[in-house]
């Protein structure tokens, strides 16, 4: 059994995000008790490739697929989709806090990034900045994910910060590969995290 270090996990790195608008219907099965928030009657979702380095806990590549939920009053991130190259990484994600990691393999470039998994080629994205000052949030902005864990619906705190800059990102989203639900959905916003740092997790539940 793969041991992994106790919540919450400090981690610091750079990564690149789209904002998608996605069709009800093609939505992943959602957390009991979550419903998508919708705008212009659409689900929102957000895709990332992330590069965790060692300054943190620890250091691995990860690509994910969140969609955005209500739950409760709050509004939350719900993984539905999520590949890294770290089997401590994996173990930890799936035994802290519900989230649904699988292993793959990434080629990681300057400014491009994709993830193969043993179905397939789950998706690569090239990134551009596209100029302009960068947007630093503080550490504090919080957040919450919520997932199935043991068969029952939990939230965990997410806290993060750093710096945000514009980009431009053209995604390759195989309809036929493991996330090909996303293949044809209408991307909204595209930002590059040069430097940002994330404490995820704190040992209690809400």
């Amino acid at each position: 059994m793969t041991t992994y270090p106790p919540e919450p996990w400090d981690l610091r790195g750079n990564g690149a995000i789209t904002v998608w608008h996605v069709d009800h219907d093609r939505l992943p099965i959602l957390p009991k008790g979550t419903r998508p928030l919708t705008v212009a009657g659409r689900a929102v979702v957000a895709t990332a490739f992330v590069r965790y380095d060692e300054r943190g806990l620890m250091g691995y590549h990860e690509l994910l697929a969140a969609v955005v939920v209500r739950h409760g009053l709050q509004p939350a991130l719900s993984i539905t989709d999520i590949w890294v190259d770290s089997e401590v990484s994996m173990a930890g994600g799936r035994g802290l806090w519900g989230i649904p990691k699988q292993m793959a393999t990434f080629d990681v470039g300057y400014r491009s990034w994709s993830a193969a998994t043993p179905e397939g080629m789950a998706a690569a994205a090239e990134v551009e900045p596209t100029g302009g000052p960068d947007l630093r949030l503080p550490i504090t902005v919080p957040g919450r994910v919520v997932q199935t864990l043991d068969g029952r619906t939990v939230a965990s705190r997410i806290r993060a910060g750093g710096r945000v800059r514009r980009a431009r990102t053209r995604w390759d989203v195989p309809a036929d590969g493991p996330l090909g639900w996303l293949a044809g959905a209408s991307p909204m916003a595209h930002v590059l995290t040069p430097d940002f740092a994330m404490a995820f997790g704190s040992g209690t539940r809400r």
